[in-house]
Formats: C-alpha cells, structure tokens, sequence
C-alpha cells in the first residue's frame, strides 16, 4: 500500500509540475501583456512535434532535443510579441482574436504536416524504478527534476533580478514603468518568449513519457485555465497550489471514479469554485 502511495504521489507531482509550468507562462505573458494568449496550448503542442523532430527525425537524441525546442519555441514567441500581440496591445479584444487565429493557424498546420497519428519519443532516461510491487519509468523523476530546476530558476529571475523586478513593474503599472525609463518592447518581447519557450518544452517533456497528438493543444489549454481559475488571474504564485490541485485530480481521479466521470467531475468543481469565489483562491476578478 505504501509503495502505491509513492508511486501515485510521484504521478501526481509530475502532472502538476507540467500543468504549473505551462499555466506559469500563460499567468506571466498575461501579467505583462494583458494578453490571454490561448495560442498557448498549441505552442506545447508545437513545441512537442518539433522535440520530436529533433529528437527521432534528425537523430539527435532527447537531451539535445529539448534545449533546441526551448530555444525555437522561445524565438517563435519573440515573433507572435512583435507582429501579432505588440499591435494590439491596448485593444484586449483584438489580440484575443489574433490568439484564437494563432490557434488555428498552429493546429491546422500540425494536421497537415504530421497528420492524425500519434507519436512518441524515446525516453530520457530507460529504465524503472520499483517500489515494492510498484514500478514507474525513471524518466518521469527526471522530467520532475528538471521542471522543478526551471520552475526555480523563473521564480529566482522574476524575484532576483533587475529584468524580474522590470516585470513585476510593468504588470503593476506600464505607464508608470515606461515614464521610469523601463523598454516596455524588450521585456513584452521577452516575457512572451519565455512562456513560449516554457510551453515548448514542456510538451516536449511530455512527449518523452507520453504520446504526442495534435488534441493535447486543446487538453493542456483547458487544464491550464482550470489551474488559472482556482488560482486568480492576478496571482502567479497561487499557480503552484493551483497546478498541484489540478495535477492530483487528473492523476487519482480515475482511481476513484470511472473514466468518463472523473474527467467532467474535476472542472464541475473548477466550475463550482468560479461562481462561489470568482477571483480565485489568490488572485483578484478581471
């Protein structure tokens, strides 16, 4: 029974810590931009197919493939800041539609390039660890390890460093940041970047320890603005209690109810809290 525990208890911290690094780039480009980029989904899923090619199609093995998908995802976020969310920036509307755009632009892309099919990539690491009768794959320790690494890192830039404190200033006030001299440009263009790259890699960490599908951009970003509702729009560091909540009712859900229940159960919860408490348990309403 223990050795179960453990074993559920590593799932869920691996689900959670993928779901509170998406939604952490999500809650940071819409802190800075007042943006909701709902092309945040497909960029992981994007980003999943392009670790894939790195990976499987050029050969290049999982380890090198990651940082390239970072690297690629975070220089495509540079692109969608300057040419499809800077123009719009003071018009919430519009850039909402460009997001929606971006979407469909993505998936169809990804359908017609990688078609229907699913696809997996190798894993980081081979091998289980065993726990008694439990045994779970080595790589999904790893991915747990390597997204707490970067979830520390993002925390240690937004709360340590002069760009961080730049950040925080623009999400409080952009007029009062601009008239102290703050490039409101370089850091939009910045911060969309790292949530870009954030997301890519992501899905390219799943990838290694699930399967790749053209859907998961739809799955991830629901799962995302679940974790955003339990948490607040105005709250970044809520996200980590909010992502560990929606992590451990993706995970041990289907333990205690059939599959077709536990699924629609979890956001009819998600649902209940939005109208008992529309700010979230953190954050503050629109």
């Amino acid at each position: 029974m223990g050795s179960q525990v453990v074993g559920q208890a590593v799932n869920v911290l691996m689900v959670s810590s993928i779901y509170i690094m998406v939604a952490l780039g999500f809650a940071l480009v819409f802190s800075v931009m007042r943006i909701m980029n709902f092309a945040h989904g497909a960029i992981y899923m994007i980003g999943g197919f392009v670790c894939y090619y790195f990976a499987v199609s050029m050969d290049l093995g999982p380890w090198l493939a990651l940082p390239l998908t970072m690297c690629v995802t975070g220089l495509f976020g540079v692109f969608i800041e300057k040419f499809c969310f800077r123009p719009f920036r003071r018009d919430f509307e519009k850039a909402t539609v460009m997001a929606i755009a971006l979407v469909t632009i993505l998936k169809t892309g990804a359908d017609l390039t990688v078609g229907p099919l699913a696809k997996g990539m190798p894993p980081l690491v081979a091998g289980s660890v065993s726990l008694g009768s439990v045994a779970f794959g080595a790589d999904r320790l790893v991915v747990l390890f390597i997204v707490c690494l970067l979830l520390t890192a993002l925390v240690l830039l937004v709360r340590m460093t002069q760009v961080g404190q730049a950040m925080l200033a623009i999400a409080h006030d952009p007029e009062a940041a601009s008239l102290m001299g703050i490039n409101i440009n370089r850091i939009s263009s910045l911060v969309c970047a790292i949530g870009c790259g954030l997301a890519g890699l992501a899905g390219g960490l799943v990838g290694s320890v699930l399967v790749l599908h053209v859907s998961v951009a739809d799955t991830i970003l629901v799962r995302t603005i679940g974790v955003i509702i339990l948490t607040g729009i105005g709250s970044i560091g809520g996200i980590w209690a909010g992502g560990l909540a929606m992590g451990a009712l993706d995970t041990l859900g289907p333990y205690f109810l059939p599959f077709v229940v536990s699924d629609p159960f979890g956001f009819a919860l998600v649902v209940l809290i939005l109208i008992v408490r529309p700010r979230g348990f953190f954050g503050h309403e629109m």
